[in-house]
């Protein structure tokens, strides 16, 4: 990744105020940045500039799936109950895993490891239909794993 894209997502995520950072999401169209600042935030901020990451037209399947597992997505692939105790996540997971099933976010070139331990997977794989098996697929390409 290019040094201006990385200075780029620092500056977001260490030196803008949260206003900003919620008037700049919308209108970033790299990917590159996009995924990088999934990577690196801090989720003590909420799932307001998730949901804007996610909302953002160069959002990519390899965002998305990033996103939903950062947000403990795989809790809610397990069972797939909502969470009284917490309505914001469980609505928020609930949105996102059926955004990803029904196709809204496009497979790219970057690079995704679905962070489950071999035990998790194969628990996973027991109880998943078809359809939700794309939760459980690497995607292959380029990666934009960088520790900001």
């Amino acid at each position: 990744m290019e040094e201006n894209k990385i200075l780029m997502v620092k500056s977001l995520l260490f030196d803008s105020a949260k206003e900003d950072t919620l008037t700049i999401i919308p209108k970033i169209q790299d990917s590159e940045v996009l995924y990088v600042y999934a990577y690196n935030y801090n989720w003590d901020e909420g799932f307001e500039i998730p949901q804007l990451i996610l909302d953002n037209d160069k959002c990519n399947l390899s965002i998305a799936l990033l996103i939903f597992y950062r947000a403990d997505g795989a809790s809610y692939l397990m069972n797939k109950s909502v969470n009284a105790n917490l309505p914001q996540w469980s609505s928020f997971i609930k949105k996102l895993y059926n955004s990803i099933l029904d196709g809204k976010y496009k497979s790219q070139e970057f690079k995704f490891k679905v962070p489950l331990s071999t035990v998790q997977l194969f628990k996973l794989k027991k109880i998943l239909s078809v359809s939700e098996n794309i939760f459980i697929k690497n995607i292959e390409g380029k990666n934009l794993d960088i520790d900001l």
